[in-house]
């Protein structure tokens, strides 16, 4: 266990064996916590959270056009009917 003061600016000094040790350098970000009994830090996360609208359309092939719902749900019901056949003559 360490100790450490906190300046008149209300900032501490991380010993640098445990910024070693957790990897923290100078201008990593830190999220400070109320816990029960004390503050924690812990490691700002470093990608953004993203949302499934913000991935559409990554995987398209440039030239080749959207299937409307009513096609994609064909497809999948043909592939589903084509897959029990195959269960059932086996």
């Amino acid at each position: 266990m360490e100790i450490v003061r906190v300046s008149s600016k209300g900032q501490i000094v991380i010993p640098k064996a445990l910024r070693d040790a957790r990897h923290i350098q100078a201008g990593t970000e830190l999220v400070i916590s109320a816990v029960a009994d004390g503050l924690m830090l812990t490691p700002a996360a470093r990608i953004a959270p993203t949302t499934v609208a913000d991935g559409l359309g990554m995987l398209a092939k440039p030239g080749h056009t959207m299937l409307s719902d009513a096609v994609v749900k064909r497809r999948i019901g043909a592939m589903l009917k084509s897959r029990d056949q195959t269960s059932k003559t086996r």
